[in-house]
């Protein structure tokens, strides 16, 4: 599993705010589940005291290895 995790230090959001769901956090939610079903997730919250974090969950898995072709 790939995790990534961006924090601020800003004024934050409230913590309804990380529940509505707006147009960009939708549509990325929903491309995740297209791409990795249940496997991957976006979660938005308040940190205590001040900022956000955004944490990002997407499964690993590796890709064979590509052949050289000469056409």
């Amino acid at each position: 599993m790939l995790v990534v995790r961006v924090r601020d230090d800003g004024p934050g959001i409230t913590a309804g705010a990380a529940a509505t769901t707006g147009h960009g956090l939708s549509n990325t939610r929903e491309r995740l589940v297209a791409l990795y079903g249940t496997a991957a997730s976006l979660d938005v919250s308040a940190t205590e005291g001040v900022g956000t974090v955004a944490i990002l969950r997407l499964p690993y898995r590796e890709l064979p290895a590509e052949v050289d072709r000469v056409e």
